[in-house]
């Protein structure tokens, strides 16, 4: 079978667009377990050139087009589902948003199959032609009627995964921070249950890993060409005695002399845990994304964070101290916050010197807890639809409004990025001068240009 697998561009390039641009691990995984298929992918973040002719064009050639699916990509996919069915292609839907919102195959008439949940074996019995009846996580439009099969088991070993099929882009387009970079899974899944988290949504609020000997193999196939590996797991630093076997191993390997490491952690995982702080350090790795959310107490708890406020400047010092700079993510419009604590919060990211910071409003994604306690409380518009949604606040709060929340997310940018003096003065100049560092110092202006102009714009969110 001949199959385009498309990466949808984002309805709008939000706040962070410009900063990181990563390649579609998902499809490449895709591609990896049908690689006795003729697989093409097309990134359409990267392949600014393409309008609806050549589109078009391209999708005619192919006998199934397939699409991951966020929420915020809605519209997008819908239109090129039509452009596929106007010329007899079949099209196919998979990712956060088809599983937590299977239904969408009935209110978009143009998709015809649904994958829900993990994809890679879904995908492979349909490529390889198995009768539809008989695949399980799939959803599937047969004689104008909608069929949902049972649901398929979650891959028990990770290391039975196929390995991403990584000849089939180019990677010159994707960057960390202007840095090249590639993006290396880990793990899957989450066993926490925050109200907004789509993630636990996805995987049931399971956690499984590959093993440690997995992800070197993983690394040691990155392009030589990228110097920085994402790894995008939700919560990397779960297991703290697995990362420090992969601390080693990468240190044994001297996988640290070329690359540089990101990954994403709970607040209280990284305060808790020195030693396994230390060894990243000593491992390349220069970036935590750190979860912060809020800095009141009340709004973590509303939200089931389950960590305590006194992890907050643990968390940052143990990075600091270790050479590893804090990238911190907050929400707008927690539940038990109003505008006067937003503003608060944001003076505490500059005194607690976290040193790169995104804020999004707090969004009740489909399907999880939040969602329908806000359509409960009226917080949510009923007749609200996703294919509208462009990554603006859409829900109001106790204390807030939606433009309130709309006007902070944009203020919080404005009041981090361009304060000249926070970044001039204090400990982050300091640590920036550590050769680790270097690299940053490079590409600073660009980081400062960015904002400085998406603010003028008001386009952050």
């Amino acid at each position: 079978m001949k199959v385009l697998l498309i990466y949808p561009p984002f309805q709008i390039r939000h706040g962070m667009g410009k900063v990181m641009c990563s390649p579609p691990l998902s499809l490449l995984t895709l591609a990896g377990a049908a690689s006795n298929h003729n697989i093409e992918i097309l990134d359409l973040n990267t392949e600014f050139s393409y309008g609806i002719d050549k589109l078009e064009n391209k999708i005619k050639k192919f006998d199934l087009v397939g699409m991951t699916f966020m929420t915020n990509m809605y519209r997008v996919v819908e239109n090129i589902c039509k452009i596929a069915k106007r010329n007899n292609v079949q099209t196919l839907v998979g990712g956060f948003h088809p599983t937590l919102d299977p239904h969408v195959i009935e209110e978009c008439k143009y998709i015809d199959l649904l994958v829900r949940g993990e994809g890679e074996l879904t995908f492979k019995e349909i490529v390889d032609g198995k009768p539809k009846e008989e695949i399980l996580g799939l959803s599937y439009r047969h004689n104008g009627k909608i069929y949902h099969n049972p649901e398929r088991p979650f891959i028990k070993n990770l290391d039975h995964l196929p390995y991403p099929k990584k000849a089939l882009i180019d990677y010159s387009p994707y960057h960390y921070i202007w840095v090249p970079a590639d993006v290396v899974e880990t793990s899957r899944g989450c066993p926490f249950n925050c109200k907004f988290c789509c993630v636990t949504r996805f995987y049931h609020q399971t956690y499984r890993t590959k093993s440690p000997e997995r992800v070197i193999n993983e690394l040691l196939r990155v392009p030589l060409t990228q110097r920085l590996i994402f790894i995008v797991d939700d919560n990397f630093t779960l297991n703290h005695k697995r990362v420090m076997k992969i601390c080693d191993l990468i240190q044994k390997t001297q996988l640290n002399k070329h690359f540089m490491f990101v990954c994403q952690s709970r607040v209280d995982d990284v305060a808790n845990n020195p030693e396994m702080v230390r060894k990243m350090g000593k491992s390349g790795f220069i970036f935590i994304f750190l979860g912060f959310e809020s800095f009141k107490q009340i709004a973590l708890d509303q939200m089931n964070k389950r960590y305590t406020l006194d992890k907050v400047r643990k968390s940052i010092k143990l990075c600091h101290n270790n050479g590893i700079m804090v990238f911190g993510s907050f929400i707008i419009g927690n539940i038990g916050e109003n505008k006067e604590d937003t503003l608060r919060t944001f003076k505490i990211m500059k005194k607690l010197e976290i040193d790169l910071m995104m804020t999004t409003p707090l969004t009740p994604f489909p399907g999880t807890p939040l969602y329908y306690e806000a359509l409960e409380k009226g917080w949510l518009d009923k007749n609200f639809k996703w294919r509208n949604w462009d990554l603006k606040a859409i829900m109001s709060t106790p204390d807030l409004k939606v433009e309130e929340i709309r006007e902070l997310v944009h203020e919080s940018y404005k009041d981090f990025y361009l304060d000249v003096g926070y970044f001039l003065f204090g400990k982050k100049l300091l640590r920036l001068a550590s050769p680790k560092f270097r690299w940053f110092l490079k590409v600073a202006h660009k980081v400062f240009t960015n904002g400085l102009s998406r603010f003028l714009k008001k386009k952050f969110f």
